[in-house]
């Protein structure tokens, strides 16, 4: 539990730990990974006026303010923070109850792993969050993985390369453009396909 001061408050809330599984304590349905149960004693939480300013500012970003309780922590940037989509209810109004609409969901897992901000799912992956919110059987690259559906679409965070005893790749997506690759991902899939060719990889947990 924890207790933090909004517009004047004292407000407790708690929330499930980062990377453990999210469930609805009425129904006991797994929820979203990008809409994590709260549980909020006051329910009076608004967002300032300048930070309500600054939210939308940087669309193709990360988002620019951070929110210990409404923001939802992207797996590779590891950044808290409410996203940047105009008609995003959690992060525009702070509605706990409703999804982050800036940040991804896993069909498979609905786990930490599969959350991932605008700017990282372009940059990283190659992916439009658009087409993301459309598809709803999209897949996080953990599960694409473990599913062996690529083997090589692997997850290229700093944290889950390190788990590989990989060197992360650190800001690598002028490289990978500048060899005419869409992503990070494709270029670092390339070149494990070309030093594995017939290695099926193990997704590490």
């Amino acid at each position: 539990m924890i207790s933090i001061f909004c517009i004047g408050k004292a407000i407790d809330f708690e929330e499930r730990e980062e990377g453990t599984d999210s469930y609805s304590s009425e129904t006991k349905e797994k929820r979203p990974a990008n809409a994590p149960l709260v549980t909020i004693d006051d329910a009076s939480l608004q967002l300032s006026p300048e930070d309500s300013s600054r939210r939308c500012n940087r669309k193709e970003g990360r988002g620019s303010v951070y929110n210990s309780i409404c923001g939802i922590c992207c797996h590779f940037c590891r950044q808290k923070t409410l996203c940047a989509e105009n008609d995003c209810k959690r992060c525009g109004n702070l509605d706990v109850n409703q999804p982050c609409i800036g940040k991804t969901d896993c069909s498979v897992c609905h786990s930490s792993n599969g959350v991932l901000c605008r700017a990282c799912l372009k940059i990283r992956y190659g992916e439009e969050l658009e087409e993301v919110r459309e598809n709803k059987e999209w897949m996080c690259p953990h599960c694409i993985e473990e599913k062996g559906i690529n083997p090589y679409w692997i997850c290229n965070s700093s944290l889950c390369l390190k788990n590989r005893k990989m060197t992360p790749t650190g800001i690598a997506i002028y490289r990978a453009r500048a060899l005419g690759y869409k992503s990070v991902a494709h270029l670092l899939m390339d070149e494990l396909q070309r030093k594995n060719p017939s290695r099926l990889m193990i997704c590490s947990k």
